[in-house]
């Protein structure tokens, strides 16, 4: 088989995807067989070296996040029957999506509302340690010095916690962030993956499949991905 031709047959069994996508995984394939090309490969064995299209095809679909995988997969069976079950299907999926959606921007809300409390018992001691200091004012007017001694001592103690509970809001602050982060690459994992960690729009293809050496296709892989981002 050549180049030309796999790339056409993938293109085909890919179909169901959107153009863009079939026009960068044939990018990714051409540049991929003519990386072997040029380490002494012929082009029909660089070619068999990418596995057939059907293979590269299937694992191309298998990589994407569930919801486009499915939708996706019923769309090469049949476009007909992908509307079909849009449409019929709308009042269960669109139902499911909406309830996924609360879910996931309540705890979204939680998560931080968490940290909002840490700062919010900081301002708090704070408020109240500088109303302490304020008040001393007061004592040296009467000149009561045990009260202002006392109201001293009160509020310099608060703005010390304010000061520390601020300080444990801020690490607390960065960790939820962190947190929340986390909460939403897991939210929107069905429907969407990065092109780092999680798939993203370039294949992992299963380059080696016919065991020879994978590792002239790592460097095209991550030279790719570079450029595409």
């Amino acid at each position: 088989m050549t180049k030309d031709e796999f790339l056409d047959r993938l293109g085909n069994l890919l179909a169901c995807l959107p153009a863009d996508q079939i026009e960068e995984t044939r990018q990714f394939y051409a540049e991929a067989i003519a990386d072997r090309m040029e380490d002494g490969m012929s082009e029909q064995q660089a070619v068999a070296a990418m596995g057939t299209p059907g293979e590269v095809a299937e694992a191309i679909l298998d990589d994407m996040p569930a919801v486009p995988r499915a939708i996706a997969k019923t769309r090469r069976r049949s476009t007909v029957l992908l509307w079909v079950l849009v449409i019929l299907g709308s009042p269960v999926w669109l139902a499911l999506l909406i309830a996924f959606a609360a879910v996931a921007l309540s705890v979204y809300i939680c998560i931080w509302a968490l940290a909002l409390c840490v700062w919010v018992v900081a301002a708090a001691l704070g408020a109240v340690g500088l109303s302490a200091l304020a008040l001393t004012t007061a004592g040296i007017a009467i000149g009561n010095v045990p009260y202002v001694l006392a109201m001293l001592g009160c509020g310099l103690a608060l703005i010390g916690a304010a000061l520390l509970t601020g300080a444990a809001a801020w690490v607390i602050s960065k960790q939820i962030a962190r947190i929340s982060a986390l909460w939403v690459k897991k939210a929107i994992s069905p429907f969407w993956k990065d092109r780092n960690g999680n798939g993203g729009g370039l294949p992992t293809s299963p380059f080696g499949t016919d065991g020879t050496d994978g590792g002239a296709d790592m460097d095209t892989t991550t030279r790719l991905a570079a450029a595409s981002n």
